[in-house]
């Protein structure tokens, strides 16, 4: 909900045109797809202005561009947003979960 509200002002008018139209399941997966975008693109500005600061306090003769191809990443950016297909595969999880569930 902090999404949300975050964004909407009243997300509970937002959020019923979705239930009305029997979308609600869309509205939370482009909810949370855009957040996905979003903090995955935060980690990326980061990540670019780290690696700026440290090429500015490298002193070296080289062009930014070449300074950054020349580095050798020992291992990946820790990301700690879901990708898409991590996403779907948390959902058919819940989904499996759900289906077990049997209301008294």
């Amino acid at each position: 909900m902090d999404l949300l509200y975050s964004r909407y002002a009243s997300p509970f008018e937002f959020m019923g045109i979705y239930i009305g139209q029997g979308r609600f399941g869309e509205f939370v997966d482009n909810i949370l797809k855009m957040d996905i975008r979003r903090k995955r693109e935060t980690a990326q500005k980061d990540d670019e202005d780290k690696l700026w600061l440290a090429y500015i306090h490298s002193m070296t003769d080289k062009t930014y561009t070449d300074w950054r191809n020349d580095l050798k990443p020992e291992k990946e950016s820790v990301s700690y947003a879901m990708s898409d297909i991590q996403v779907d595969t948390v959902k058919q999880q819940v989904r499996g979960i759900l289906g077990k569930i049997r209301p008294v």
